[in-house]
C-alpha cells in the first residue's frame, strides 16, 4: 500500500490569490477571508473540481463567493453579555 502525503498549503497570508488551488489551500484562504473550516467541508460543497494532475484544484473566486454566500445565510443573533 503506497503512502499518501499530506497535501500543502500553496498559499501564505499576503500572497495573491491562486486562480485554482487544492482544497487544503482553498481551506487555508477561506478560513483566513471569511470563517474557520476545514479541507474535509471542500468536499462537501457544491463547486466543480478539476483534476490537471491526479489532484482535485477548485476554483478559489468560486469557493470564496460560496462562502461568503453561506455566511450570509446562516442565521444571527445577538448573545447576551456576561455579567
Amino acid at each position: 500500500m503506497a503512502l499518501k502525503s499530506k497535501p500543502t498549503i500553496t498559499w501564505s497570508v499576503g500572497s495573491p490569490l491562486p486562480a485554482y488551488a487544492n482544497k487544503t489551500t482553498v481551506a487555508a484562504i477561506i478560513s483566513h477571508h471569511v470563517f474557520p473550516i476545514s479541507r474535509r467541508t471542500i468536499e462537501n460543497w457544491p463547486m466543480i473540481a478539476r483534476r490537471p494532475n491526479r489532484e482535485n484544484v477548485y476554483n478559489v473566486e468560486d469557493a470564496l463567493n460560496l462562502a461568503k454566500a453561506k455566511l450570509e445565510q446562516s442565521p444571527s443573533y445577538k448573545q447576551a453579555a456576561t455579567k
